[in-house]
């Protein structure tokens, strides 16, 4: 539990919270888009996106169980989501090129 690694990951997440909550105009640093938003600028783009590769799931869900107590994964079509007791925290997803 006081690995630097998780220290790490912990200012990084603190960080991004405090973006999220205590800023606005001016201050706010990073603005996040939603996964529809996302999805959307992706396609427009010409890539198609991929599922995660069971491994990777798995690999990630071994991780949470070990390190993160609270956190969770849920896996929705080909999105990854990161949750914190039950609630979508974050997503992931993977693209390639459309025409491959």
């Amino acid at each position: 539990r006081d690995s630097k690694q998780r220290q790490q990951y912990e200012s990084d997440v603190g960080y991004k919270i405090e973006n999220i909550i205590a800023f606005e105009g001016h201050q706010r640093i990073e603005r996040l888009e939603s996964k529809a938003k996302w999805t959307q600028r992706m396609r427009k783009a010409c890539f198609q996106s991929i599922s995660f590769s069971e491994d990777t799931v798995a690999e990630v869900k071994a991780m949470l169980d070990e390190h993160a107590a609270g956190w969770g994964l849920k896996k929705e079509e080909d999105d990854l989501l990161l949750t914190w007791k039950g609630h979508n925290v974050v997503f992931a997803t993977a693209w390639v090129p459309s025409h491959l």
